[in-house]
């Protein structure tokens, strides 16, 4: 087999296929990249197409060994995706052994790609789904109350005792700073004490009666209180 041919042959064909997605990069080896994206669905808009970059480079016996491929760039697509993507490759290199295969690899790596790409779009509309429902939930328990349960009770339960024993501390702190009123103060404070005399006093007339007095005359008042 010339290999040189065989190579330089199936690069015509590529070229031919990939137009401006192939760039050679070097021709001895021959060298070159081509971009592949998987295709899209126009019915989805939801739908986010992975593309890749390659890099192939072809080995001297090649076809009767496999080329050396190398990522050069990725778009949607994680470390674990290209790994699967380049165990398909490896796998369909294997069973192609003395084919052109390049086209082969490629195309096995653009099935995977979609498949890729259509798993990220389910699990993107499982994940819509699902916090729909948790929104549905809330609204559901919004409008029937919260549930009691051992731990919302338990919670209510610790913090109304909180406030309360918060409420007694603040009653003594009042108590004790607090002082009870004197009897002048409670008289003077209370104007019905001030006036309980003079009302008494009001309510009827009050007469004296004047032989009390008759027995002080022969009393020498004055001398005693001198003798004082």
């Amino acid at each position: 087999m010339d290999f040189a041919e065989e190579q330089r042959n199936e690069v015509e064909a590529l070229e031919s296929i990939y137009l401006d997605d192939l760039q050679i990069i070097e021709e001895d080896p021959w060298s070159f990249t081509i971009y592949v994206e998987c295709d899209q669905q126009e019915d989805n808009p939801k739908f986010e197409a992975c593309s890749v970059q390659f890099r192939f480079t072809l080995t001297p016996c090649y076809p009767e060994t496999p080329p050396e491929i190398q990522i050069i760039e990725k778009d949607n697509l994680s470390d674990n995706d290209i790994s699967d993507i380049m165990e398909i490759m490896k796998e369909q290199a294997d069973e192609n052994s003395g084919m052109a295969m390049v086209f082969t690899l490629l195309s096995a790596a653009k099935d995977k790609m979609a498949e890729i790409a259509e798993n990220i779009l389910i699990q993107k509309e499982d994940e819509i789904q699902k916090l729909k429902r948790l929104a549905e939930e809330r609204d559901k328990a919004i409008r029937l109350g919260t549930p009691v349960t051992v731990a919302n009770f338990l919670k209510w339960k610790a913090e109304f005792e909180q406030e309360q024993s918060a409420a007694k501390k603040r009653s003594k702190n009042n108590d004790s700073t607090s002082t009870k009123l004197t009897g002048r103060q409670l008289f003077e404070s209370d104007s019905s004490l001030k006036n309980s005399d003079a009302s008494f006093m009001q309510d009827g007339d009050v007469r004296i009666d004047e032989s009390l007095f008759e027995d002080l005359d022969g009393l020498d008042i004055e001398e005693d209180m001198e003798d004082d």
